[in-house]
């Protein structure tokens, strides 16, 4: 495996991509209605998948029938989404970054990013992607968050993290599953759209949704996560076994509130 010197921390979701596509948590139904409904978005429009991953935010929109070209640069991801999604016959999956893919003369009614625009480029990320929209086409951008509650097993696996990794004590979903990440350059993602000055109005949704998450669940999305994963092996193994075991010792299960955000605006030039 390489060193930490020579991995990109938005490139190393690939080491995990079977844990990463079993683990990580699927989006409400209640998104992708809205999404629907707000973007104006037609089965005729082709839908693009920014950083679609292992094609989790693209299944509901195959289901119902529209064409999505995912993006997705480690090959290790986009061969899972190849794999599950190519039943449908309407998916395809370009091995690109966002900055690096190599355009169609086709151009795009809607481009979502799930869990995946804060590893965009930030300086060019937003006039790339009007240059792939069709006029009137929309962007979606959209996270699963979970929710900062209180666990029985926080004051434990705080201590943990405070021996074993005390560079995490700057992030506060640090011992919580994936998604809580949304590194933008603006205060808000509604702020950083408008600040574009290339989108109209921002849409805003927010759905609260909740599930049971067992030891083992909670430790393998643990290993999908990027930070976890710029951790030394010794130490990231180490670490999650501990966690494992504070778990377990408060009954090896718990309730996890997500809340789904998710931020639309139509092209306005």
């Amino acid at each position: 495996m390489q060193s930490n010197e020579d991995r990109s921390q938005s490139r190393v979701f690939g080491e995990v991509a079977e844990i990463y596509h079993r683990y990580r948590p699927e989006y409400p139904d209640r998104l992708f209605e809205w999404i629907l409904a707000t973007c104006e978005t037609s089965t005729r429009d082709l839908v693009i998948d920014v950083g679609c991953g292992t094609g989790k935010a693209s299944a509901p929109l195959l289901e119902q029938g529209f064409e999505v070209l995912g993006l997705e640069p480690d090959p290790a991801m986009a061969e899972i989404a190849r794999r599950e999604l190519g039943r449908f016959g309407l998916f395809s999956v370009d091995e690109s970054a966002l900055e690096e893919w190599i355009t169609t003369e086709r151009h795009a009614g809607l481009i979502i990013a799930g869990q995946s625009w804060h590893w965009t480029n930030p300086d060019t990320r937003f006039q790339r992607a009007a240059s792939i929209l069709k006029p009137g086409g929309w962007l979606c951008v959209f996270w699963n968050r979970p929710e900062d509650g209180q666990h029985e097993f926080d004051a434990a696996t705080d201590l943990i993290y405070a021996e074993l990794a005390p560079e995490f004590d700057e992030k506060p979903f640090a011992v919580r599953l994936p998604g809580s990440k949304a590194a933008i350059s603006a205060e808000t993602p509604d702020e950083e759209i408008s600040i574009s000055g290339l989108f109209g109005p921002v849409q805003q949704f927010e759905f609260e949704w909740e599930m049971a998450i067992s030891t083992d669940h909670h430790v393998q999305s643990l290993r999908t996560q990027s930070d976890h994963r710029m951790l030394t092996t010794e130490t990231r193994n180490e670490l999650l076994r501990r966690v494992a075991e504070a778990i377990d010792a408060y009954g090896g299960s718990y309730k996890q509130t997500f809340i789904t955000h998710a931020y639309a605006a139509k092209l306005s030039v």
